[in-house]
């Protein structure tokens, strides 16, 4: 670990962004880069057992089963499919990259984003009685 980086470069930015408002009210914020991920369950449902904080909804719709996996498209009407299969579409997201600062996570989500799928910055707090954060941001 290069302490001088984190002491000369990463904390500066922090107390900066700090003083400038940003994320305020979280302590000790983490600052992480999701992209969100296309997924199906078969049949159609109402039931939500993974969310994303985006809020996108559930999208009931169909495959078609007569093509190939690499060119089956999901539509919302089953007309004009061989053999029509009911799928339900929801989107969950995957971490690609954390920070310590809001700059360096949008600086990447900026060079990144054409290998991302809708990718966004999200603020996490670093959690409840994490002492390791505590004792190494405690000024920040």
């Amino acid at each position: 670990m290069d302490i001088n980086y984190l002491q000369t470069e990463i904390l500066p930015m922090r107390e900066k962004e700090i003083r400038q408002g940003k994320n305020l009210a979280t302590r000790q914020p983490i600052y992480v880069v999701l992209s969100m991920q296309e997924n199906y369950v078969s049949g159609h449902s109402e039931y939500t057992p993974s969310t994303n904080y985006r809020g996108w909804d559930w999208q009931n719709g169909y495959i078609d089963e007569a093509l190939d996996h690499e060119d089956r498209v999901f539509k919302q009407t089953d007309k004009r499919m061989k053999k029509p299969f009911e799928v339900t579409k929801f989107f969950t997201e995957r971490i690609i990259a954390f920070f310590l600062t809001s700059k360096a996570a949008h600086d990447y989500l900026k060079y990144q984003k054409h290998n991302l799928n809708n990718g966004y910055v999200y603020v996490f707090y670093s959690g409840y009685a994490n002492q390791e954060m505590d004792k190494l941001l405690c000024n920040a």
